[in-house]
């Protein structure tokens, strides 16, 4: 069971569990109360590496793993999954503000992997298999089962109840030594976590904010926090104000705690395997709706010049859906799906995440207690009124509001 010492939050919705200043990751080599890391970790916005023995029960770990040296399975890979269709990431081909990303099947991803040990000369091709939803094609299959602390995890549980879209936040990833993540922070703002299942990788991380020193003239964020061209002041003026960086070596094994807001960049050491979550829940949900607004207000802005086409709020609600990934419609039926799991919670039913970790009553009243404060601000903003899905909702966000403080009262 998932369960807190008191429903009480102790977060601090002001920013300001950002300003704690950190040197260095802990290492947690000891398995602590849930009720401990939520509070130490989770509210304070705090990373830290957890040490492999916390996934050494992992089928991934034994399957897709190599007993001789420790390298990805890759041929066991082949065998089992071989038809399956996965986005690879030529890590050479910018694309954006990320790479080029193209479907191939398995198979093909592998026949690449092994023609790429016998290559001895010349440029390699440098191929990164990303954001494979593993879960999502292979259900039963029990890989892993996510740590007890990072299972309160409300994106992951609201795309599991939906039955109108498939869609997850659970991915796996494998890359050859040298494949490359560029520097980004998570989507929504959420929290992220990463296990590596064989292999090592190095991670760079900036506190939130310090970012910000870090774009180029034009307001746009460095691609490669190592690339030579971050020195050029005509470039990035602002370059050697960002203070905060931490390097972080990560071994076979072990799993990064990656908090809102830090943003990174993350290399393979060597051939790697680590599966990766996106997730958000009761100690982060009001970061994940303030980055909405902020996404929502530079829509706006960059389509400033047509505020007298027909339905302005309903249009900037599509190009925030496209540019953001979650628009006010979506983001408030994540609220009222988990604050009903919640309040059934409380009339005694059973409530479990990812079907293992059952919820406290306590645990459900803070979560509630969150989504009351976050819904309050929702109905602040008077944008809302212009979105018929909501504000003609059966099941109105004042309606939900009441439920909710009769519940916690």
């Amino acid at each position: 069971m998932i369960e807190l010492s008191n429903s009480t939050s102790s977060n601090n919705t002001s920013g300001d569990e950002y300003r704690e200043k950190i040197t260095s990751f802990p290492i947690l080599n000891d398995v602590i109360e849930y009720d401990r890391f939520f509070r130490e970790y989770l509210e304070r916005n705090r990373p830290c590496v957890l040490a492999s023995h916390f996934t050494e029960g992992w089928r991934a770990r034994s399957d897709w793993v190599k007993a001789g040296d420790n390298t990805p399975h890759v041929q066991h890979l082949q065998q089992h999954f071989g038809e399956a269709n996965v986005p690879v990431a030529d890590c050479d081909q910018k694309h954006y503000d990320s790479q080029q990303k193209k479907t191939y099947k398995l198979n093909d991803y592998i026949e690449y992997w092994n023609g790429l040990r016998k290559l001895s000369c010349g440029k390699k091709l440098c191929l990164y298999l990303k954001d494979w939803h593993f879960v999502q094609a292979y259900p039963d299959y029990g890989a892993y089962t996510t740590l007890e602390y990072f299972a309160s995890d409300w994106l992951n549980e609201f795309w599991d109840l939906r039955e109108d879209l498939k869609d997850d936040y659970q991915f796996v990833y494998i890359g050859p030594k040298g494949s490359w993540t560029p520097f980004h922070a998570d989507v929504f703002r959420s929290y992220s976590w990463s296990a590596n299942v064989c292999g090592r990788k190095r991670w760079v991380f900036y506190p939130p904010g310090e970012e910000q020193y870090l774009r180029d003239s034009l307001g746009t964020p460095v691609y490669d926090v190592d690339s030579p061209t971050l020195r050029d002041v005509t470039k990035y003026p602002q370059a050697s104000e960002a203070s905060g960086r931490l390097e972080v070596i990560q071994e076979q094994g072990q799993t990064i705690f990656v908090p809102s807001g830090w943003h990174h960049q993350v290399w393979n050491l060597e051939d790697t395997i680590s599966i990766n979550h996106n997730w958000l829940n009761g100690t982060n949900i009001h970061t994940v709706w303030e980055f909405m607004v902020e996404s929502l207000n530079q829509v706006e802005f960059a389509i400033r010049d047509c505020t007298d086409m027909d339905d302005w709020v309903g249009q900037c609600q599509l190009l925030l859906k496209a540019t953001h990934g979650m628009d006010y419609q979506e983001f408030y039926r994540l609220l009222r799906t988990i604050a009903r799991r919640r309040l059934d919670c409380l009339l005694g039913h059973e409530v479990s995440s990812f079907g293992v970790w059952a919820l406290g009553r306590r645990h459900a009243t803070y979560d509630l207690g969150r989504i009351e404060a976050v819904l309050e601000r929702l109905l602040d903003d008077e944008r809302v009124e212009g979105i018929p899905a909501i504000a003609e909702a059966d099941y109105h966000p004042t309606h939900l509001l009441h439920d909710i403080a009769k519940a916690i009262a």
